[in-house]
């Protein structure tokens, strides 16, 4: 049965016995002080209805994002339609924005949605999650914030998918979590300090999270992986040097005393121990089991020792470094980068080997030569592996997969990752019920391809199908009614040709026959419209329908032919935005001539009629360099771009107000940026939205990428949005902002470079 059914049945059954079991009365339904109005409001909750009906609306919006593996992805423009988010930029996935910690069902790797289980949005990276043995888990890596709120690298998750506030680690540096063991009253933490490289083992209040500072190994190196015999902590890892003693790659503590048990000698030499297995040899004694890219005087990268430090004959004998061990009965499951065992039997990254010999049993699970294996992890009767690979016995799956035990077939669980899944790799652990909770590096799950376009549900999140994929980026967006105006660097429209500019008809997307030729390879930047012509900028404009337009050109509504309008900005120009205020059209770009005259530089108007220079503002006043985007709030024109001056009056540090009245630049100017600023946008309740590159508003430190500016005050909001990189758009719709850029993060949260705000989060 699946989650959801269980969860919807258990919350029914609960209302049920509330009320008796008494069938709701229908007459009643709508009536806000009945009960059944209140058991059909949770029936409505739980089944995500969404039909127009007397019971209340809830939002069940969870705003997916976009991905594209390891490489930077934007989202450069939003628009809308209807019920319906427009997105463009650089990104061949969208997907959930989860972070990095999910809950998957067991059945499918489907992701159990937010409303039931709250997702953790934890912001950085994590390797490592064990069960706290009460329905909820620790979460250890190199992470920064878990559901908004600071927690360093560690962190515990309380049953019901919430964080737990109470339980704190200290941030000591910057430290990279590994491993997580969990004895008595004590969490143990391994790892290594990420500015030195030093190692990092430590204990914790298991409640609190407090130090144990009667408790301090001080490896020197790396701490890769813990193990327990109940009795005794075994200590893997890359150290030569660790509680005082010389020990290379792996060491016994005692959890009573917390003191390196000397007696235990190992024979490794050299190398790193990456993971550990308490098992069990074909007679059914106790061993330990160590793999990694570690060498003793006759065995490499796997082997086995009894409790005593007391080497055995096992001897797997894989060509390269093993990544991860699990045991199942007598088998022992071996994931890596080797691609032959026992000495030169071809098994490519993940092979079953025999307890006893470690002689071969299954080589055969058809991985290719460059895709390693990271982790595995054994639950009940599952296999679960994660690592490199794209395909498992020839079945599709990326980056995640798992093996039904005993016979090793590929199941249905088929997560869809976005990208690879490198050592350390994941944490895997079972939650209950059908569900498996999954670690990683990766800040979503269960993607979903669409290149470089997307249409999301407004009141879902999530995309619609039949969207068509576009082969290169896009940089603009701009609705007019039913049709869609799209600019960008792309050249084909699925399977289409179609030079950088194209129109989408609504509401299905299809792609226009209407097809404006533009020579060359330009990069369309802006599209905009006013009540007779669709107006277009970009670099590298030159020529459309075998007609010169440099930098601009201009549409008519009716027909879509070019029209006469043509300030011809130069050769090499760039229009980077076009703003029409009444019977003018100012331009903002890179460009020093207007209509073959020099001396205008890069903001200008121009009519629009035939596109003739306005002298507004007067070319002794003008922008020294690039003019990125312009807005209209009120009679001011805000602009934001790379300059640091005015010509002819002063500094202005990358932004701008131009007054249309008095036709001057506002002084003192009442925004300015310590770097590029890349969108400006104003809104009817007065805020204007600024994104870019910087770090700094009005002098003020860690306004990162984004500020608002309140053009009712005159005042620069102290709210501050925790976000990491640029923000390119924005768009207000039904009394929220949609942001979009190269950010993973916002308000402290793991994000795909959209989100949705009320900007006080």
């Amino acid at each position: 049965m699946k989650p959801m059914r269980k969860i919807l049945i258990i919350y029914s059954l609960s209302v049920g016995m509330a009320f008796g079991c008494k069938p709701a009365e229908l007459s009643n339904t709508c009536d806000a002080k009945t009960k059944e109005y209140f058991q059909a409001s949770v029936i409505r909750y739980l089944s995500g209805d969404r039909s127009p009906s007397c019971l209340p609306s809830f939002d069940f919006q969870d705003l997916w994002g976009v991905y594209q593996g390891s490489v930077t992805t934007t989202v450069n423009a939003i628009t809308s339609y209807n019920d319906q988010i427009i997105i463009g930029g650089d990104f061949r996935y969208v997907g959930p924005s989860t972070g990095n910690v999910v809950y998957l069902e067991t059945a499918n790797g489907k992701l159990l949605p937010n409303r039931y289980c709250p997702y953790l949005k934890v912001v950085g990276s994590t390797g490592i999650a064990i069960s706290d043995g009460n329905g909820g888990f620790y979460i250890g890596g190199e992470f920064f914030a878990v559901q908004g709120v600071e927690k360093f690298s560690i962190a515990h998750i309380l049953p019901g998918c919430q964080l737990d506030r109470n339980f704190t680690v200290l941030n000591d540096n910057n430290k990279s979590i590994y491993t997580l063991l969990l004895a008595g009253d004590f969490l143990y933490a391994g790892g290594y300090y990420t500015d030195d490289n030093s190692g990092y083992l430590v204990r914790v209040n298991r409640y609190t999270g407090a130090l144990d500072t009667s408790f301090t190994p001080n490896p020197n190196t790396l701490v890769s992986d813990l193990e327990t015999d109940g009795d005794s902590l075994y200590v893997c890892g890359d150290f030569t040097n660790i509680g005082g003693y010389a020990k290379t790659g792996l060491v016994k503590f005692s959890l009573s005393t917390g003191l390196v048990i000397p007696s235990f000698t190992t024979t490794i030499n050299g190398g790193s121990c990456l993971d550990l297995y308490y098992g069990t040899n074909a007679n059914g004694s106790p061993v330990i089991y160590a793999v990694g890219d570690l060498t003793t005087p006759t065995f490499s990268n796997a082997i086995s020792l009894f409790p005593d430090g007391t080497l055995t004959t096992w001897n797997p004998n894989p060509n390269a470094k093993v990544n991860s061990i699990q045991q199942y009965n007598n088998t022992i499951y071996l994931g890596g980068d080797f691609t032959t065992i026992n000495g030169g039997t071809t098994a490519r990254h993940l092979v079953s080997v025999n307890n006893g010999t470690g002689s071969a049993i299954s080589t055969n699970f058809a991985m290719n030569t460059a895709e390693p294996v990271a982790t595995l992890q054994i639950i009940e009767n599952t296999l679960y592996l994660t690592g490199e690979f794209t395909s498992v016995k020839s079945v599709p799956r990326n980056y995640a997969a798992a093996l039904s035990l005993p016979d090793e077939s590929v199941t249905a669980f088929n997560p869809a990752y976005d990208g690879v899944l490198a050592n350390p790799g994941s944490g895997i652990v079972s939650a209950g019920n059908g569900v498996v909770l999954f670690t990683s590096s990766r800040s979503t799950i269960n993607v979903t391809s669409r290149n470089h376009f997307a249409v999301l549900d407004e009141v879902t999140g999530t995309p619609i199908e039949g969207t068509p994929n576009f082969d290169f980026p896009i940089k603009t967006l701009h609705r007019v009614n039913n049709r869609l105006f799209v600019g960008g660097s792309f050249t084909s429209i699925a399977g289409q040709s179609r030079n950088r500019f194209a129109i989408l008809d609504l509401p299905n997307y299809q792609i226009s026959p209407i097809n404006t030729v533009l020579s060359g390879s330009p990069d369309i930047r802006t599209i905009t419209s006013d009540e007779s012509q669709i107006y277009v900028g970009g670099f590298g404009l030159a020529n459309v329908n075998s007609q010169v337009r440099n930098g601009v050109f201009a549409l008519n509504s009716n027909d879509f032919s070019l029209s006469g309008w043509n300030p011809n900005l130069g050769s090499g120009s760039s229009g980077e935005s076009i703003l029409v205020v009444n019977d003018s059209v100012f331009i903002g770009g890179s460009f020093s001539e207007i209509n073959g005259v020099a001396n205008y530089n890069n903001f200008q108007a121009v009519d629009k009629i035939n596109g003739t220079r306005r002298d507004i503002p007067s070319p002794n006043n003008d922008p020294v360099s690039l003019v990125y985007n312009l807005t209209l709030a009120g009679t001011k024109i805000y602009m934001g771009g790379f300059f640091n001056s005015i010509s002819g009056i002063g500094t202005f540090n990358n932004t701008a107000v131009y007054d249309l009245i008095s036709q001057t630049y506002v002084q003192p100017n009442p925004v300015s940026a310590d770097n590029m600023v890349n969108h400006v946008a104003a809104y009817p309740d007065g805020n204007i939205l600024i994104g870019g590159s910087f770090t700094v508003l009005n002098g003020i430190p860690n306004n990162y990428s984004l500020g608002v500016f309140n053009t009712n005050t005159n005042t620069l909001s102290p709210w501050k949005a925790s976000i990491n990189d640029v923000v390119y758009t924005s768009m207000n719709k039904n009394g929220k902002y949609y942001l979009g850029g190269a950010f993973t993060i916002a308000h402290k949260r793991s994000n795909g470079g959209l989100v949705r705000s009320s900007l006080n989060e």
